[in-house]
């Protein structure tokens, strides 16, 4: 008997121990082997806890954020111009850290930088140091110290800044 007349006879044997007994006591076949189903399992209990990774706040954005601080920082420096690079070399890191930047704005991070921009108590930003500016009419906002990141349109890091106000009138 070859083994494909064998694996036959085999199945058709167990098929026949089956109806022996009332149909509710029957045992239908498995579909999967033993391996098969412990690989299933396997693979379904790692999806279970990525997922349950993913719905975690603030999951999936430490690296992004650490990206796009890299990123802020390089450009602010960058910006400066004040290095040994030449200025073709200056245009293309430049070039390539906008790149990444952009990279990441089309995933949904995007990098709010305030310098200049007017400064209210009630802006969600901290405000590190409040110092007395000759020249302004109103707070506003002199340096950024750290950016504030929002991924997807959630904020997830609150921006640090340097703020200056009308110097008061002396007298």
């Amino acid at each position: 008997m070859t083994s494909r007349v064998r694996r036959r006879v085999h199945d058709a044997r167990a098929a026949l121990r089956q109806l022996r007994h009332p149909p509710e006591f029957r045992v239908p076949r498995p579909l999967l082997t033993p391996a098969q189903a412990d690989w299933a399992a396997t693979v379904l209990a790692e999806a279970e806890a990525a997922e349950a990774l993913a719905k975690r706040p603030g999951a999936g954005t430490d690296a992004l954020l650490g990206a796009a601080i890299g990123i802020w920082r390089a450009l602010r420096k960058l910006d400066k111009g004040t290095g040994p690079l030449s200025a073709a070399d200056l245009r293309q890191v430049r070039r390539q850290v906008h790149a990444s930047r952009q990279a990441l704005a089309d995933d949904g991070l995007e990098i709010q930088e305030h310098d200049g921009m007017p400064f209210d108590s009630g802006q969600s930003l901290e405000a590190l140091v409040i110092q007395d500016e000759p020249g302004l009419d109103r707070e506003t906002v002199l340096e950024t110290v750290r950016p504030t990141v929002y991924f997807r349109g959630e904020r997830i890091q609150m921006g640090q800044v340097v703020v200056g106000r009308p110097a008061s009138p002396a007298g």
